[in-house]
């Protein structure tokens, strides 16, 4: 299930990994884009998870009650359904909306780096900038360079 897949978070993940490839310096070939999430988090594989099941198989292995058991199980859980259906779907919206707020923070963090990244390239070249013009500024003094 793909959840959250309008075109701009889309596009933000894309972005993410391609900031994360850039940053990697190592990457080489295809950058890949997962639908959702990334294997740093696993989202993908929690969604199934997140979504909590009420109706399951009823079995038992003894003999002869066996049949009786499993009779007993079915007229129990579903005389219990109506109770705990709005419970375990309340916990289900919670859970993918927690994995989608995880997500959202991720691709926040993963802006954030390439952000400060490019401050960061950005710092180191006015500082290369302004050593070089203070260098030149100190050769045009009179006297020479102190």
């Amino acid at each position: 299930m793909l959840r959250e897949s309008d075109v701009p978070t889309m596009m933000m993940r894309v972005e993410a990994a391609l900031s994360r490839a850039a940053r990697s310096k190592t990457a080489s070939g295809p950058v890949f884009v997962h639908a959702e999430g990334d294997s740093e988090f696993g989202i993908a594989k929690l969604r199934e998870p997140a979504k909590i099941e009420i109706e399951f198989f009823s079995g038992s292995g003894r003999p002869v009650i066996g049949p009786s058991v499993r009779f007993a199980k079915r007229i129990v859980r579903r005389a219990l359904r109506w109770y705990i259906a709005p419970v375990a779907d309340q916990q289900t919206r919670f859970n993918h909306a927690t994995l989608d707020l995880v997500e959202r923070l991720r691709m926040h963090h993963e802006r954030m780096e390439t952000e400060l990244e490019a401050l960061r390239s950005r710092y180191e070249r006015d500082v290369d900038r302004l050593q070089h013009e203070l260098d030149e500024l100190r050769d045009r003094q009179p006297g020479g360079a102190a």
